[in-house]
């Protein structure tokens, strides 16, 4: 093989070696924003929970207020 030659496989060898590097770092990337964006649904509906829970407190100490008020106004 001349200089040449062996020069061109070393760059070609190179080229390889960087674009495996990169395809792996997409491929972990992408997996990465696939699992935040599974964790961020089950965060969502967490949250979407605790307000609701909230909301509910917050209704039924409204309507105890208004059935104690109409009781003492009655």
């Amino acid at each position: 093989m001349s200089h040449h030659q062996s020069s061109a496989v070393s760059v070609a060898s190179l080229i390889m070696v960087g674009t495996v590097l990169v395809i792996g770092y997409r491929a972990g990337r992408t997996h990465a924003a696939w699992r935040d964006l599974k964790y961020a649904k089950q965060a969502v509906g967490g949250a979407r929970r605790t307000a609701w829970r909230h909301t509910f407190v917050l209704a039924m100490g409204a309507i105890a207020l208004l059935v104690t008020l109409a009781a003492t106004m009655s």
